[in-house]
């Protein structure tokens, strides 16, 4: 369905939803981590997304989008240690920035945020697309958005295409050797296993495209009226 809207109650449940995922995927992350860090990515990202969702219950039910990213990129960051707190906390914060004034994420909106989201990456983590970070799943879905038509207004569409985009440059991190942070100390070793960071937000943009995607079957299954 074009011209699909995310509204700020919706956001709200997509950050419960990946909040859910991230909690289920802890273990997972864990052992990424444990590759080339203190194998508790998981658990940060988990402790981060806990803090969002208890802000989003104190947040004004009235609360726009931009305040919402906002408050929910310093919820992580004052919940979360380590570089990814900060960097993660940014992205979401910048995000935020971006769309202030914004009633709804539509896709132009959701085009500005991401540009937003690796700028901020890039800035924070002084890391570059090619580094093994977070920011190569951010520029993975950023580039293949540039692939689209510009005024295209489905936001389903893009949000898609931008969480494939983001997995699979998550998962070619693995043939990358870390060249930032701590990790970086460890040269090849780093190789054979993808970057946490990234698969993390390759999470992230999954469930918000699968919420999309099921409310839009949702709405295609509604009945469109009855008989008399």
């Amino acid at each position: 369905m074009a011209c699909a809207l995310i509204t700020a109650q919706d956001l709200r449940s997509v950050l419960s939803r990946v909040a859910q995922k991230i909690a289920e995927q802890e273990s997972y992350l864990n052992s990424l981590d444990a590759a080339v860090g203190d194998g508790d990515h998981g658990i940060t990202m988990r402790l981060g997304f806990q803090a969002i969702v208890r802000k989003l219950g104190e947040l004004d039910l009235q609360a726009s989008v931009d305040v919402i990213w906002r408050e929910a990129g310093m919820a992580f960051m004052n919940a979360s240690g380590g570089a990814i707190g900060v960097i993660l906390g940014k992205m979401f914060m910048a995000g935020g920035t971006t769309l202030r004034g914004a009633q709804q994420l539509g896709a132009p909106e959701f085009r500005n945020m991401l540009s937003a989201m690796e700028t901020a990456i890039a800035k924070a983590g002084r890391a570059k697309p090619g580094d093994k970070t977070i920011l190569d799943a951010v520029h993975g879905a950023n580039s293949a958005l540039a692939g689209l038509n510009a005024t295209s207004d489905d936001l389903a569409l893009l949000v898609s295409r931008a969480a494939q985009a983001a997995n699979r440059a998550a998962q070619d991190t693995a043939d990358m050797v870390c060249r930032v942070g701590r990790a970086s100390r460890l040269g090849d070793r780093t190789l054979g296993c993808p970057d946490p960071g990234a698969v993390s937000f390759s999470i992230i943009l999954r469930e918000m495209a699968a919420w999309l995607a099921e409310r839009q079957a949702n709405l295609g299954a509604a009945p469109t009226g009855t008989n008399d």
